[in-house]
């Protein structure tokens, strides 16, 4: 044995190797308890997958991080979070992409921005003859900056911090700063019904759209397990181009006060909860609790390709997009269905040979896609046009579209789940092949689900076939005053609907399909707590109603000829059956 060390031992005191070890370790241990940057969380990603680490811990705490988190191509990979909250810095440039991954799993972890994808205040002044609204922004939340100032507007009350119930979403004419603290909202003479619902005293939301929370694209097996998201300037979870088995488990909620604030935050995300699209197969979407979006709990879509050009059994198609991942998910052997451009019937049905993407002038096709696409998430001069071959001509026409059902997310799971208190749909379903049970949907502006495509506006499809919506509840739905419009085409708490390109557009032969409600409770709706529109073979049984059409107006959805008068109101539909004794008093 070292005498020395012997000796260093008896003394209390250790060998200076020894002690070296020791500080390496309290070093260690020390960075573990301290706040990571981006970059740090990045390298530990990084380093531990080129170890070949299946298992990548994040560090308890609050992380500030400068950009956001980068995963690809990873497999089998688990990046597990508790008690870690990310905050990103920033808003054009955070959360976390995920690219090419396979059996990847994200757990435990929260994620909030800050500063803040939203600014907030209270109205001070309406001013009748001027239609104008100046509002105060609240102590603790961000100076009116540009990015704001979009017109776009949220009103709440300031008893229920939720939506206030008739007031519709705003979009004002003009958005200004009189001081950073201040701002003014103007409204043209026909947003009156706009204007009107604003009371001095409301609190006003004025949210800023970019980036992401968690996007995932070209992966397939993904779980989401127990993470909570409080705040994102965009959609929370959004997945494109995906396959296999992917499993969702996620709380989103209005996050902690911002230093200084004494009024809580009246947003969560900027824009849906889940946004599931171009999949080959739907998601599991299971005891989740979404509350406070600034947009829609759950969209599951498709898409209507625009048909540019036609040559025999090829056809261009055109997206206002760079170059999308649709290579990875569109098959030989899929059905493609060409959508007439005004009804969007399905003119004929195809076999897809090959799919890739078109090299072309860009101006070739940048003025019509300025036309085809209406909203303003459509950056004008981006344009994609794909070549798609097919097995034999279609007998569709240049300004069609064109739907491949096989992308739209088929065969998905939502249960056990709770929607409630946000802008917009609980439930949005463009997706086939779906079971919808034991779910809590409430407090949502509009419908609290709706089952059919919006060809129009969004050009996402599709038509919809063999949904269950069964043992849900689904109440105080439908009270925006936008559900009493007579451009209302989804007017129900459950509704099933389909509109044309215009209101006058003939109606289709083609119609949802295999459509079971049964034994959901339905309660306090603003208009009919079941509409049924375009479909075939829908069972209405062992539902329990009560007190519908609480805010029912005549002339409800009579741009689009549809009765709303009723609990349940069936249109343009055969082979409906609906149980007697379902309205409860």
């Amino acid at each position: 044995m070292n005498t020395n060390n012997l000796a260093l031992r008896k003394s209390g005191l250790l060998p200076l190797h020894s002690f070296t070890k020791l500080l390496t370790v309290f070093f260690c241990f020390a960075a573990l308890l301290l706040p990571a940057t981006a970059a740090d969380l990045q390298l530990l990603i990084n380093e531990a997958i080129s170890r070949g680490e299946k298992k990548i811990v994040l560090p308890p705490g609050e992380h500030r991080l400068a950009k956001g988190l980068q995963l690809k191509g990873l497999s089998g990979v688990t990046l597990e979070g508790t008690g870690a909250t990310l905050i990103f810095t920033n808003l054009l440039d955070g959360g976390i992409l995920a690219q090419d991954c396979t059996e990847l799993v994200l757990r435990g972890f929260t994620i909030d921005f800050d500063p803040l994808p939203f600014t907030q205040g209270t109205v001070e002044k309406v001013d009748p003859a001027t239609c104008e609204v100046t509002f105060t922004v609240h102590d603790g939340y961000r100076d009116l900056e540009p990015l704001f100032l979009k017109g776009r507007a949220h009103v709440f009350s300031p008893k229920t911090l939720s939506w206030k119930t008739d007031a519709p979403d705003l979009y004002a004419t003009e958005a200004k700063a009189l001081t950073p603290r201040q701002g003014m909202l103007r409204f043209a003479k026909e947003k009156r019904e706009e204007f009107s619902s604003i009371s001095p005293g409301d609190y006003l939301a004025l949210d800023f759209r970019n980036s992401r929370g968690i996007r995932i694209q070209r992966s397939q097996g993904v779980r989401l397990e127990n993470l909570t998201f409080w705040s994102a300037p965009s959609i929370a979870v959004v997945c494109r181009y995906m396959d296999g088995e992917n499993f969702f488990r996620y709380k989103i909620e209005r996050g902690p006060l911002p230093p200084g604030a004494t009024i809580p935050r009246l947003l969560s995300t900027s824009a849906d909860g889940l946004n599931y699209a171009y999949a080959r197969t739907g998601a599991i979407i299971d005891n989740c609790d979404f509350s406070f979006m600034a947009d829609d709990g759950v969209n599951l879509h498709g898409i209507a390709f625009y048909v540019a050009k036609v040559e025999g059994n090829t056809l261009y198609l055109l997206r206002p997009y760079p170059a999308e991942g649709f290579d990875s998910i569109i098959k030989p052997g899929d059905e493609a269905l060409g959508l007439d451009s005004n009804s969007f019937d399905v003119k004929g049905r195809g076999k897809v040979t090959q799919f890739a993407v078109k090299p072309h002038t860009p101006d070739e096709y940048v003025k019509q896609a300025t036309q085809i696409w209406k909203s303003s998430a459509v950056v004008t001069g981006k344009v994609t046009v794909y070549q798609l071959d097919l097995a034999a001509p279609l007998a569709i026409k240049a300004g069609d579209f064109l739907e491949i059902p096989a992308i739209a997310g088929p065969n998905y799971i939502i249960r056990n789940s709770r929607f409630h208190d946000h802008r917009g749909r609980g439930l949005r379903l463009m997706s086939s092949s779906g079971l919808v049970e034991n779910n809590v949907i409430e407090s949502t502006k509009q419908s609290g689900i709706s089952i059919g495509p919006e060809f129009t506006f969004a050009r996402e499809a599709g038509w919809v076939h063999d949904v269950i919506i069964r043992n849900n509840t689904v109440s105080r739905c439908g009270f925006d005053p936008c559900m009493q419009r007579a451009g209302v085409y989804a007017p129900g708490a459950i509704s099933i609907f389909h509109r044309g390109e215009t209101p006058s557009a003939p109606l289709p032969e083609m119609r949802h399909q295999k459509i079971v409600i049964e034994k959901n409770r339905i309660e306090e709706s603003g208009g009919s707590a079941i509409h049924i529109n375009q479909s075939r073979d829908v069972k209405v049984t062992g539902n329990t109603i009560r007190k519908a059409n609480l805010k029912s107006r005549p002339g409800a959805g009579s741009t689009y000829k549809l009765t709303t008068d009723k609990p349940i109101n069936v249109d343009n539909s055969m082979d409906v059956v609906i149980d007697p004794d379902q309205i409860a008093p």
